[in-house]
């Protein structure tokens, strides 16, 4: 068993800078500016010196006991939390991997266990913690994991537990050992194979490869080690032995710039483990900072940007986006042809942003509205399954610069809009100015001015829109919308009306029945009032040599064709739904469709090349396609080509297939099993240019405007 001799137990906190770290810091004053360099680690660690000091531990303490604002506002959160109670009951296992979940929530506790002691000098706290990763360190003899990144989170979690337990002088140096034992040999080789096995610029995604980098610099601090501490932080800054390959690497974790703001490589994903990715890049270079090594400002802050980046697209505003697009681009060779708004605008999750913000701004005085903004949104901060959180009470370096409660209600909502459709009402509207709005109030009434009911509240989703469903077709509703912070309620918005209307039979040009063997029969139906078709099928399947059975609503297309429609609302099975043109109504048709589905996330080219063939699919479209999207296919001359875009101008080429058809054809909608909606459905041909399929022209224009990726 290997041993580590760093780990005190006498004389309660520990701190072990020593003579050798006393230079460290004076050659670092020296080089790289605020005490910082990043340069290797070659002096002597400090303990504890994970997320937090003990500087930073005593801050905490002295601010609770004064009772100051935020940090108690935090603290009076944190001892609710369930995992920072003395009776949490321990789930260790003996493969690490075996529920990293379970896994992750021990560590947790641990953690909180060991803040509520040091603040408030309860030992039980510190017992229970200890008690925690005493049993993991004693119980786990394997560790099974198979590669997947995210098995490294409780690894992360567990080494930066450890090391603030260590102002703990209850933890024994036999245990302590055991514990490091089990970090070096359990938990750290799986780490190290993922970020050394980059084979390429994006091998996994950010939020794979930051939790093994994270989790390897914070075990090289536990376990006293320089040489894992430089691993994870040249693989941070330099990529796999200075390849530049890996996600996890500054420069591919945030490929693009933008001014001030950085794309991160995940935001095409989704915000939820787009965030998560440089929240763990936030956490090593949090313990490097400890440390006296400055990753936080490598590469001209840009994690920052990447930060600001997610902020901004949260706060619910616009942000530029390039494509991640082929192979050789990212994570399993999925294409990233949007920012994904899957989980946007959350602020019950990801309580990362005061890490950041105490960092960046307050101690370093650079300017990031977005994530400031965001910090305050969130205070105090709650913890959540994947952070520790309540960065509030731990981060805070100053209560003048975190003021809480805020001083300011939120600004009044403006550009309220209603859109009606059949038995619904979809409300939209501006984000309050000032970035003061945690989340909005919905009001409505049935005579104008009249006396408005709330219809829906909430507090942590700043995204600025409503779909009323509680509605009667025929009826005139009108509606005002307020924000909501931590002070309180603002002034209401201007009054809108809407009157949903029921849906009617298709347009005439267009035709809607069953192809091949359904279990029920199909329909499809069109509102006038919210312009757009509902179809509904209960297929059996579109594919192989014959398709099985599906819904297909369309019309007869002639010569050069273009048909389009955005897809705003879809429940439906992995048959999919989207756009189709076939040779013949025959179920072996030959056809080119561009479909949503695979689990609902995908947009896939489906190619039948000639009668009878089998209907080939391509993952070519947007792999986590946000919904809502738009699709077009286009026939020209024998060529038919698919494009997606996100709002209906600018088009993104997905994938081109030649056909041998005649100059007849059918061109429409298709659906397997389950339900969409549709709106914007339009088609120009040579013939009748500029003929369109619903009664009145498209909400936006359909503007032929393509964007060719490579291919």
């Amino acid at each position: 068993m290997t041993t580590y001799s760093s780990h005190s137990t006498k004389g309660g906190p520990r701190k072990s800078a020593g003579l050798g770290k006393v230079l460290f810091i004076v050659l670092a004053l020296a080089i790289g500016g605020y005490g910082q360099t990043w340069g290797q680690m070659t002096g002597t660690f400090v303990h504890p010196g994970g997320l937090h000091t003990l500087a930073d531990l005593n801050r905490m303490k002295t601010n609770v006991l004064a009772g100051n604002h935020p940090w108690i506002d935090d603290w009076n959160m944190l001892v609710t939390d369930p995992q920072a109670q003395s009776n949490h009951a321990c789930h260790a296992v003996r493969d690490f991997s075996w529920n990293r979940q379970s896994a992750d929530a021990d560590a947790h506790a641990a953690y909180l266990n060991t803040i509520r002691w040091y603040i408030s000098g309860d030992v039980n706290f510190a017992n229970t913690a200890t008690n925690i990763l005493n049993k993991w360190a004693r119980t786990v003899t394997i560790n099974s994991d198979q590669g997947h990144g995210l098995s490294s989170k409780p690894g992360l979690s567990f080494a930066l537990a450890g090391e603030v337990l260590r102002a703990y002088p209850g933890w024994k140096a036999a245990d302590f050992a055991v514990f490091t034992n089990m970090m070096a040999q359990y938990v750290y080789p799986t780490c190290g194979n993922f970020i050394s096995g980059q084979v390429r610029q994006y091998s996994h995604w950010t939020s794979w490869d930051a939790p093994s980098a994270a989790a390897i610099i914070a075990i090289g601090v536990l376990c006293d080690d320089t040489n894992k501490f430089n691993q994870a932080a040249n693989f941070y800054k330099y990529g796999t032995a200075g390849t530049g390959y890996g996600a996890g690497a500054i420069s591919n974790a945030v490929p693009f710039l933008f001014g001030s703001i950085g794309q991160p490589m995940e935001s095409g994903r989704d915000q939820e483990h787009g965030t998560l990715g440089l929240a763990d890049l936030g956490a090593l270079c949090q313990v490097a900072w400890n440390q006296g090594v400055d990753l936080y400002g490598f590469a001209n802050n840009r994690l920052l940007a990447g930060i600001e980046y997610f902020a901004q697209y949260n706060l619910s505003h616009h942000v530029p986006y390039t494509p991640l697009n082929s192979t050789a681009d990212n994570a399993g060779g999925d294409h990233l042809f949007f920012v994904a708004n899957g989980g946007r605008g959350r602020i019950d999750d990801r309580p990362v942003y005061e890490m950041f913000y105490n960092h960046y701004v307050v101690r370093r005085g650079l300017s990031a509205p977005n994530t400031k903004a965001m910090a305050a949104l969130y205070r105090p901060e709650h913890g959540s399954s994947d952070h520790f959180g309540y960065g509030t009470l731990t981060y805070t370096l100053s209560g003048v610069a975190s003021p809480y409660p805020p001083a300011l209600l939120p600004a009044v909502p403006t550009g309220l809009t209603a859109q009606a459709s059949d038995s619904e009402v979809i409300l939209k509207w501006k984000t309050a100015d000032g970035n003061r709005a945690q989340g909005y109030n919905v009001l409505r009434s049935t005579t104008s001015g009249g006396l408005y009911v709330t219809i829906a509240s909430w507090h942590a989703n700043t995204y600025p829109s409503y779909t009323d469903t509680s509605v009667t077709n025929g009826t005139t509703y009108y509606y005002v919308v307020s924000a909501n912070n931590q002070v309180g309620t603002s002034v209401q918005s201007g009054e809108i009306s809407a009157m949903p209307v029921a849906s009617t039979s298709l347009p005439p040009v267009w035709t809607s029945h069953d192809l091949g063997e359904v279990k029920n029969q199909g329909y499809s139906v069109f509102n006038p009032a919210g312009n757009h078709f509902r179809v509904t099928g209960y297929g059996t399947g579109i594919g192989s040599t014959s398709d099985g059975g599906f819904h297909y609503t369309y019309v007869k297309a002639t010569n050069d064709f273009t048909l389009v429609a955005r897809l705003v609302k879809v429940n439906a099975d992995d048959g999919g739904v989207g756009l189709m043109m076939r040779a013949s109504l025959a179920a072996n048709s030959a056809l080119v469709l561009f479909n949503f589905g695979n689990k609902g996330r995908a947009s896939n080219v489906g190619i039948r090349q000639s009668t009878g063939a089998n209907l080939n699919y391509f993952n070519s479209g947007d792999q986590f396609t946000p919904i809502p999207t738009w699709f077009k296919l286009v026939r020209s001359g024998s060529s038919i080509s698919a494009y997606q875009s996100d709002d209906g101008i600018n088009w993104v080429f997905v994938q081109s297939a030649t056909q041998t058809w005649g100059t007849t054809y059918y061109a429409g909608i298709d659906i397997n099993h389950g339900w969409a909606i549709l709106d914007n459905v339009a088609y120009t041909s040579a013939a009748v240019t500029g003929t369109f399929a619903q009664l009145t022209a498209p909400a936006a224009p359909v503007a032929q405007t393509f964007q060719l990726l490579n291919k």
